[in-house]
């Protein structure tokens, strides 16, 4: 099982390398030089500064969200008819990003592109406009209506806003209630510890002579840093000192190897979870979660619309409390707007639109959730969701940002986090062992 397998952004699109050397510009100043617009992007009586034609980039997120990004495109091209013109272009996501680096290398950026941590390098090389002005003009400044509490981490120079939020994610504990109900077993909810879900899993957990037909528990994203760092978090520890621009590891820290232990303990020493070569087995034969195979998963809030086609009725809780706590992971999905962009004000627009404006049919669009408040708690957003969707989002306000910011993170991602945690799942060595390895490695890279 390599990090890979069940990235986030493999989910959303395929896990890539964006490389990050050899982009122009200059030393980020951390200032902006930029007036500050007197009306909202998008207004009848503001001039338009560069081109009315505007392209939008987003790597390809498959069919169904794919379609509602070109519909969002339509719908935005009729409400701003005669002043300006949008059309998507995807990319796979490896290709995204070094097109993005080629075209900043040729001083002819994407006109605006979407968000990932990759864009953290280019702010850094002073690329991206601070687009805090342009927010400040429109309803995104309104903290009773926006949690706007969360952009801090988008806040690179401790006050401006580097991209514009539109939607955000987290982490929940998904389960099959068939299967609770033929085993008679109480569904999660918010109460559940991790004690509490490996014992359901032991029970839910069904075999065939020595195979297993039926895992109650597969560990998910608990299989990737991100994840796994939520038990770091509610135990009061955390993998590094700041997430933006952390100056220091912690991998070492008691709590962090404890939740190490119980992970590999779930599949190696409890094996009510697949081991590696055993869930590899489990997706190639298709047998997953949606498929009925697994009982009990953690999984980010993106794979709803993927679990709306199973068969078998299943729901979503908060994820499972670990030491008395729980905080969750959040992630912004956003808009990056280049500094040199050829369509300055028409991509202020669109972004800020698709904040604003847009948000109650991204709510009944179901792709993705919302950055409102009220358009995420709203009954569009809630109809046809599961059950425990709303229990998810309950504590979004204390969750933490999922990603850490460094120009030189991604490379950390995938040479340091990714290779020394398969040792973990693959049982090689000890947490202790694999901890001290990504505190050395890591802290050479910062």
């Amino acid at each position: 099982m390599t990090i890979s397998e069940i990235s986030r952004r493999a989910v959303l699109g395929g896990l890539g390398i964006g490389a990050t050397a050899g982009l122009v510009g200059c030393s980020n100043d951390n200032g902006s030089s930029q007036s500050t617009p007197t009306v909202s992007p998008g207004s009848s009586n503001q001039p338009i500064e560069g081109a009315k034609e505007l392209t939008v980039y987003c790597w390809s997120n498959g069919p169904t969200i794919d379609d509602n990004f070109k519909k969002r495109v339509a719908l935005f091209n009729e409400q701003y008819k005669g002043r300006f013109t949008a059309k998507m272009n995807f990319l796979p996501y490896d290709q995204y990003w070094q097109k993005a680096q080629l075209q900043y290398a040729a001083g002819k950026p994407f006109d605006i592109y979407y968000w990932d941590v990759q864009a953290y390098a280019h702010y850094k090389k002073n690329l991206v406009e601070n687009v805090q002005p342009v927010i400040n003009t429109t309803a995104l400044a309104d903290t009773t209506k926006f949690p706007s509490a969360l952009f801090d981490p988008w806040r690179f120079d401790g006050k401006n806003l580097y991209a514009v939020p539109e939607n955000i994610q987290s982490m929940s504990l998904f389960y099959n209630k068939d299967h609770f109900d033929a085993a008679g077993l109480k569904y999660p909810d918010e109460t559940w510890s991790w004690d509490d879900v490996v014992t359901a899993a032991g029970k839910l957990k069904k075999t065939s002579g020595s195979k297993v037909t039926q895992w109650g528990l597969d560990i998910g994203t608990l299989g990737v840093w991100w994840g796994l760092q939520s038990l770091s978090w509610a135990a009061g520890s955390s993998w590094v000192d700041k997430a933006l621009e952390p100056t220091k590891f912690q991998m070492t820290d008691p709590a962090t190897i404890e939740a190490m232990k119980f992970t590999q303990d779930l599949m190696w020493d409890k094996h009510i979870a697949p081991r590696p070569e055993e869930r590899n087995a489990l997706n190639q034969a298709g047998a997953n979660f949606s498929s009925g195979a697994i009982s009990m998963m953690c999984d980010g809030t993106w794979a709803i619309s993927g679990y709306q086609q199973m068969k078998a009725k299943w729901d979503m809780t908060a994820i499972p409390l670990w030491k008395g706590k729980r905080v969750a992971p959040y992630w912004l999905g956003g808009w990056v707007i280049p500094k040199k962009t050829a369509a300055k004000t028409a991509a202020e627009t669109f972004a800020t639109w698709s904040a604003t404006t847009f948000q109650p049919q991204m709510a009944k669009n179901h792709d993705w959730i919302p950055i409102s408040n009220e358009a995420r708690n709203s009954k569009d957003m809630l109809a046809g969701m599961p059950a425990g969707f709303a229990s998810a989002f309950k504590d979004i306000e204390n969750a933490k940002i999922g990603d850490i910011y460094t120009a030189n993170m991604q490379e950390i991602f995938n040479q340091v986090f990714g290779v020394n945690l398969d040792d973990l799942y693959f049982n090689r060595k000890t947490p202790e062992q694999v901890a001290q390895k990504i505190q050395e490695m890591a802290t050479a890279k910062l």
